[in-house]
């Protein structure tokens, strides 16, 4: 069974489950919407309208789970596939990134489906400030739905600007429930990565991370918190039974970059497989880091603009994360042989000799872990890219004194565009190569 086979693609609409987490005091984000409940039409009786959620990753089990219990009706897109990028490349502009090909290509597919309910269906597209298209996604999609004849098809775009707490009737509580799910998710794909390319019976980590999404999904449904900490256990105890030989470790090659196609198997075309097939192991950024980062950030504007209301709320918010954070990696530590990040500020810190964390954007997260990482072992580098994206082509820039830096670390840039790299498999196998050399001359391998 697949991780995708493994995941429950669709919410009910579930009343609010029982032993919700204890969330801190702060503010609901201004004019954050209610839950999407509008009426069918006058005269009728409202009900909540579908919720449906891009499937970047397998984090999206966070999301549809904090949906649940909050009484929201959600339902995961399929996988994008070839037939989504095509639609997506017809009626995009063409100077877009493969993410909002796909992402395009995504909705529209579903709205051309005849099972789809378009008066009762919103499409939930998050956005974040700053220079990359990330956030002008949604109003090119408003303006294509609308030019394919949908126009009554709603787009929910939570943002960055205010952390994410953007809609439900308790958009802080959703909020935090769906990062809680969503760190679970991180710790289990660590788990995945680090027992994968060990493993003596081939599928039984698979195996054990599909059972760990669907353990996560339910815990998050029921309100997280204490569920969420005996799914860890759970989790822990299955991985902990996992067959494996670790006599005779691999180089570690850390993947980074730009979010999307990090974490998004169809956009990198199964890199991370294709690195331990070449005799790596991988480690990879995540996607709780992303809202440390925004938190962060914010509370930046907030010093900028003398928004002191908004930082107490963004400070306690962020506190009450960390803290909730360790103690779930606690559950999961001794199994990883890798540390936990660090703070992100003082990870932000590690990037200001070749960026300025003023500056922010995805550089910053991309430098930052790249100096973290190579302090921890990691013997090399793969930064991962939609073609034309700015925040890595910045980085791409910075490699030379970074590695320059680092030891020389073996280094390899990969963009993509949507279409296939035929030379992939020759241009892993010379960079593995690179990287079991410089491995072996830290001793990081025999």
């Amino acid at each position: 069974m697949t991780a995708m086979d493994a995941r429950s693609r669709e919410s009910p609409n579930a009343p609010n489950a029982p032993n919700a987490p204890n969330a801190p005091n702060a503010p609901n984000a201004p004019n954050a919407p209610n839950a999407p409940n509008a009426p069918n039409a006058p005269g009728t009786v409202a009900r909540p309208k579908t919720v449906y959620i891009p499937d970047m990753s397998d984090h999206v089990v966070a999301v549809t789970g904090a949906m649940r219990h909050h009484g929201i009706p959600s339902k995961v897109l399929p996988p994008s596939n070839e037939q989504t990028l095509a639609i997506g490349l017809d009626l995009c502009r063409g100077r877009e990134c493969l993410p909002c090909f796909l992402s395009t290509g995504d909705m529209i597919r579903e709205c051309r489906q005849d099972t789809f309910d378009r008066e009762n269906a919103i499409f939930l597209m998050p956005a974040s400030l700053g220079p990359c298209r990330f956030g002008q996604y949604r109003i090119l999609q408003r303006m294509l739905l609308d030019a394919e004849g949908f126009e009554d098809v709603e787009i929910l775009s939570p943002t960055s600007e205010n952390s994410y707490r953007g809609f439900g009737e308790r958009p802080t509580p959703l909020r935090l429930l769906a990062w809680t799910g969503v760190v679970a998710v991180d710790l289990l794909l660590k788990l995945r990565y680090e027992f994968r390319p060990y493993e003596l019976e081939p599928g039984a980590t698979d195996a054990a991370y599909g059972r760990g999404l669907r353990i996560i999904e339910d815990a998050t449904s029921a309100g997280g918190g204490r569920h969420l900490l005996r799914a860890l256990d759970a989790i822990v105890a299955d991985f902990a039974a996992l067959p494996v030989d670790r006599s005779s470790p691999r180089p570690v090659v850390a993947m980074l970059g730009e979010i999307y196609v990090m974490l998004n198997q169809h956009s990198n075309q199964g890199l991370i497989r294709q690195l331990e097939a070449a005799g790596a192991e991988v480690v990879t950024g995540t996607l709780s880091e992303w809202f440390h980062f925004a938190d962060e950030t914010k509370m930046d504007r907030d010093v900028l603009f003398g928004s002191w209301l908004g930082l107490l709320g963004t400070k306690s918010l962020s506190a009450y994360q960390r803290m909730t954070e360790r103690r779930m990696h606690a559950r999961v530590g001794r199994l990883l042989r890798q540390p936990a990040d660090p703070p992100m500020r003082k990870l932000m810190e590690m990037a200001r000799p070749y960026f300025d964390p003023l500056l922010g954007t995805e550089t910053l997260l991309s430098v930052s872990k790249v100096v973290h990482y190579a302090a921890n072992g990691v013997s090399g580098v793969v930064n991962v890219m939609p073609f034309s994206c700015m925040p890595g082509i910045v980085v791409t820039g910075l490699a030379g004194r970074l590695r320059q830096d680092l030891g020389l670390l073996p280094w390899l840039d990969i963009n993509f565009d949507g279409q296939r790299i035929t030379n992939i498999r020759t241009r892993l196998e010379a960079f593995i190569h690179q990287v079991t050399q410089f491995a072996r001359s830290r001793g990081h391998i025999a």
